[in-house]
């Protein structure tokens, strides 16, 4: 009866949204399929004494919990165990991640089980809630004893990134408050000679735009902070730990800083990567190629200096627990490089928020408040994600393919400004980059948001100029896939040259992070395509120096190089 009354507790009145699929060709995912308005809270449900059990009592971030549970009267396939923070109102709040109770073994004949459920520290205890009745219909028929947490203010989900000052450097991270947030650094480790003092913000459900982000998805995301090492060297590595007096420091991390103009580049780039958890629970969206991905680039990440992030990040779409998990996910490589993003779709659309695709509501209600905040890049100003900068050999822009970008618009501005200022005596390889495809190979002419569709409109908009200006790459992702095309102009092959050896951009297309593949290939191929894979994850790698670059596609299942090429000066 107390675990019934804990149970009570945890309600108060109100009702949840259901939200739709994010596109007409993907199911729900198993999140969106809970229908938390119609929740109920029953007493004794069946007849049965239904005890629920979580053990150990007190968890740090990453540690697996084990929950038992037993007594349940004709159990069904249709019962379920869900992880809420201790302070959340189910009758108002999707599970952060749940299972089916006969996952466990043996439990539709003896009406007991277990699952081992890995904790994020999302600032809050946890409880875990058994439910019957499936998901259209679910009631609360218990829940287990508190979980607590050993610090809700562990400073968490470090991440780095580039500033407009090429001697500077931003770290973030989160916490669930803070008084005096700062970054300890030195150029030793162990060693943190510097302070850098950050400034901190958050985000609210007043701040975005629709479900499920401002209802069933939503949790508090903690407090953001931020702070700049300044006055840093080219190359120079960077021991550094982050927190505060009070609630204490993160654990050392280290990263080198970004090379001299000319100098050589190592970096990897991919798109749409998202999320896989370790414990087999369902969740908003479960990856699972994700994780060779992730685990493949922090296997080789000593000799690189940068990490391109070409749009749909962590397919939170409205989830806040979903950003939980994907910060925990790519913390090791973020805390190392920096991780340098373009929007997608799945970070800014939503109808009548300024979005191309009018109608599309792939940001789960978010558009673009979650993505921005979380991850920082070196912008104009907010809402305007466009951005360029120098490293090493490279000039990178990174555009939004999500808003207008047509003549007349102030990223088309930014962009015309932003050619005119490159000195390729310092950054000879010029990359352009935005989220959907320049060129592509698929059968999607949908007339709103269709791979062919953007890309038309792409290259009627900046196809001539890329060329007049000697682009040497063009980056999309947004299909599922790794695609590489020849020099390709006017969607053809270039096999002359210019005086100095130009013969056009080579797009490469590298969707292939995470998300489910895309297989809607053309068929017969188009000439221009030199490569393409949409059977398989992984990422690239990028050498580069004066006068080469030099791209590899790796697969994560194998961590082999299956294609490659290089482009000389």
């Amino acid at each position: 009866m107390q675990l019934l009354v804990a149970v009570v507790a945890l309600l108060c009145c109100g009702g949840g949204v259901l939200v739709t699929p994010v596109h007409g060709t993907e199911g729900p995912s198993p999140l969106e399929l809970i229908r938390v308005d119609k929740v109920e809270v029953v007493r004794d449900f069946g007849n049965s004494s239904i005890s629920v059990q979580a053990s150990p009592a007190t968890f740090k971030h990453g540690d697996n919990i084990t929950v038992s549970w037993s007594g349940v009267s004709k159990p069904s396939l249709n019962d379920w165990i869900g992880a809420y923070l201790q302070h959340d109102d189910v009758k108002n709040t999707a599970p952060i991640k749940f299972q089916f109770a006969a996952f466990s073994k043996d439990y539709l004949k003896t009406g007991s089980g277990s699952f081992v459920f890995r904790l994020m520290n999302m600032r809050d205890d946890y409880v875990f809630v058994f439910f019957r009745d499936g998901l259209e219909k679910p009631k609360a028929a218990t829940a287990s004893n508190p979980v607590k947490v050993e610090n809700a203010n562990e400073p968490l989900q470090g991440r780095v990134s580039l500033t407009n000052d090429t001697t500077s450097m931003k770290v973030s991270w989160t916490t669930r408050n803070s008084t005096s947030p700062v970054v300890r650094w030195g150029f030793s480790s162990g060693e943190y000679t510097h302070t850098a003092h950050a400034h901190s913000y958050t985000y609210t459900t007043k701040d975005m735009c629709g479900p499920p982000a401002v209802t069933v998805g939503f949790r508090s995301p903690g407090l953001f902070h931020s702070a700049i090492i300044t006055n840093l060297s080219p190359g120079q590595r960077v021991y550094y730990i982050f927190g505060d007096d009070k609630h204490g420091f993160s654990k050392e991390h280290s990263f080198r800083h970004a090379p001299a103009p000319g100098a050589a580049v190592n970096a990897i780039a991919f798109g749409d990567l998202g999320q896989h958890v370790l414990d087999h629970s369902l969740q908003q969206t479960d990856m699972a190629p994700s994780r060779n991905t992730t685990d493949g680039i922090e296997a080789e990440i000593a000799d690189k200096h940068l990490l391109m992030h070409i749009g749909d990040i962590s397919y939170a779409r409205g989830y806040v627990s979903q950003w939980e998990q994907f910060h925990d996910q790519i913390e090791p490589i973020a805390t190392s490089l920096p991780y340098m993003t373009a929007i997608g779709n799945h970070e800014r659309d939503w109808p009548g928020t300024g979005a191309r695709t009018t109608g599309n509501t792939d940001s789960g209600g978010e558009c673009g408040v979650a993505y921005e905040l979380r991850f920082p890049m070196p912008t104009e100003s907010r809402d305007e994600p466009w951005y360029a900068f120098d490293f090493g050999v490279l000039h990178v822009i990174m555009i939004s393919t999500e808003q207008d970008f047509k003549q007349g618009s102030k990223q088309h501005d930014y962009i015309m400004r932003d050619l005119k200022s490159i000195d390729r005596t310092k950054t000879p390889w010029v990359i352009f980059a935005g989220h959907r495809p320049f060129y592509i190979d698929s059968t999607n002419w949908e007339p709103h948001g269709g791979d062919q569709t953007v890309a038309e409109d792409m290259r009627k908009t900046y196809e001539d100029v890329l060329f007049d200006n000697k682009v040497d790459l063009i980056f999309g992702a947004h299909h599922h896939s790794y695609q590489r095309t020849c020099h390709v102009y006017q969607n053809k092959c270039v096999n002359t040259t210019t005086a100095d050896g130009y013969r056009g951009p080579v797009t490469v297309d590298i969707g292939m992070a995470g998300a489910g593949n895309s297989q809607n290939i053309q068929n017969p191929q188009p000439e221009i395509f030199k490569f393409v894979d949409d059977s398989h994850h992984g990422f690239t790698r990028i050498m580069a120096n004066m006068t080469h670059f030099h791209m590899q596609y790796v697969r994560g299942d194998d961590r082999k190089v299956h294609d490659e090429f290089v482009l000389v000066k």
